[in-house]
């Protein structure tokens, strides 16, 4: 019955045989669109310097709980790989109805030219996995290149180089462009190089605009300075205002306030306002003599205009005016002001910016 696989499944080798003219590549699982049948395909490389005519290869195919589902040789005939040829992804070497997990390979003997080689003496070398490129660098390098097999990274290692498409080509191959996917290896290399290098700029550009922003976020903008100048001369208005209020003029004198009461009864009593009728050398005394009568009243006559510290505590004055509006609205005009400054900081870093 004839019918078309799909691919399912793709898993490349973790290994390679050191020496070997011949390297396992990857093996593929391949579903059937009639019968639903699982079908094992495995690929092969021939690295060596000569044509491969023939391959005998010993696999294992298991399940999912690691059952073997089955164990055999398998002849690949009447080949003619050349050089750096892939052969083995069209021939199948095992069909399942139950779904295949895992498969072993095992190369036993390979036939150069008729010579048979025995391929058990060579030794495995583990490989370490390709590592994957991010989505958006392996964009740009796959449009740039014009190769969409693109994926990992380029990387050398002891044993070989790994290609971007992640095939592993070993030092046995001597090659420098992929046997898989066509890319040339220092043109995917440089081309990679370049890109890394114009993210790194585009990295530190961005990272110097948003120093940039927040360092203008962080410095104080004109409306700040204006709000704390006004916020400082108001505290300023107030501490002065209560200094003013809580400082006294001058000490309390018990002793002058005595004097000033007895002057006012010598006053009272003392006629034409002299207090003795003294010699006339006691007369150019000035501290014995006391003020006319017209002077007493003009002394004892309450001042018209009384202003700041020397007024009444129960009058108001326009400077207790001023300090009590200074004293309600500078800290909400603060609050506000700041508040604002905020505000479009934010509105410029999260938006504009």
């Amino acid at each position: 019955m004839d019918q078309n696989f799909s691919l399912m499944a793709q898993s490349r080798a973790n290994y390679y045989t050191a020496g070997s003219p011949v390297q396992f590549v990857r093996v593929e699982l391949l579903k059937g669109d009639v019968t639903g049948e699982v079908a094992v395909c495995l690929t092969f490389k021939n690295v060596g310097t000569e044509p491969l005519t023939g391959l005998v290869v010993h696999f294992k195919c298991k399940d999912a709980a690691g059952q073997i589902l089955c164990e055999d040789d398998f002849y690949y005939e009447d080949l003619n790989a050349q050089p750096g040829d892939l052969f083995g992804s069209d021939d199948a070497v095992f069909v399942s109805d139950t779904p295949v997990s895992s498969v072993e390979t095992e190369q036993d003997r390979a036939f150069l030219n008729g010579r048979g080689v025995n391929l058990r003496d060579y030794k495995r070398v583990r490989l370490p996995q390709p590592r994957v490129l991010p989505g958006s660098i392996a964009k740009i390098l796959q449009n740039r290149t014009g190769n969409p097999q693109l994926t990992c990274v380029p990387q050398d290692t002891e044993y070989g180089w790994f290609c971007a498409c992640g095939a592993f080509h070993p030092n046995e191959e001597n090659a420098q462009v992929c046997s898989e996917c066509g890319g040339d290896r220092a043109y995917i290399k440089a081309s990679l190089t370049s890109i890394l290098e114009e993210a790194r700029r585009a990295a530190e550009q961005q990272q110097q605009e948003l120093n940039a922003v927040a360092s203008a976020a962080a410095a104080p903008q004109p409306q700040q300075s204006s709000a704390a100048a006004t916020a400082a001369a108001a505290q300023a208005a107030i501490a002065n205002e209560e200094d003013e209020i809580e400082e006294p003029t001058a000490q309390f004198d018990p002793s002058a306030e005595a004097t000033n009461a007895e002057m006012a009864r010598v006053r009272q009593y003392a006629p034409n306002g002299r207090l003795f009728d003294d010699d006339a050398e006691d007369d150019e005394d000035e501290g014995t003599r006391m003020f006319d009568t017209d002077d007493e009243d003009e002394y004892d006559e309450e001042p018209k205009t009384r202003r700041g510290r020397y007024v009444d505590d129960d009058e108001e004055t326009e400077d207790d005016a001023m300090a009590e509006r200074i004293i309600r609205w500078a800290p909400p005009i603060t609050a506000v002001v700041c508040a604002l400054i905020v505000a479009v900081s934010l509105i410029y870093y999260f938006v504009i910016a």
